[in-house]
């Protein structure tokens, strides 16, 4: 089965602080990069998403998350559709 990638609002926002963020500490082209790379494996999800695990934040089977490099991505699996609801770094304890 292959899902639909939805990407809310507060998500898009998050991607776009994320590039600023990189923007203001390395470069644009660091950023842009960045972003692409987050972009492909947001898109990943297309395909088997419950291999990500159950989510650490929210106690419902159908809220995953997916690390990247350092950066937890919230989505909700909802019918055939994957709902990226938030994109946030994880902090060093």
């Amino acid at each position: 089965m292959t899902y639909s990638i939805v990407v809310e609002p507060e998500a898009l926002l998050d991607l776009q602080n994320i590039y600023n963020y990189i923007s203001i500490q390395d470069s644009a082209n660091k950023a842009k990069n960045f972003i692409l790379e987050l972009q492909k494996n947001i898109n990943s999800l297309n395909e088997m998403p419950h291999r990500c695990r159950k989510s650490y934040y929210v106690d419902d089977e159908n809220i995953r998350d997916f690390i990247y490099k350092k950066y937890t991505i919230v989505f909700k699996i909802v019918d055939s559709n994957v709902h990226i609801l938030t994109l946030f770094r994880q902090r060093e304890f």
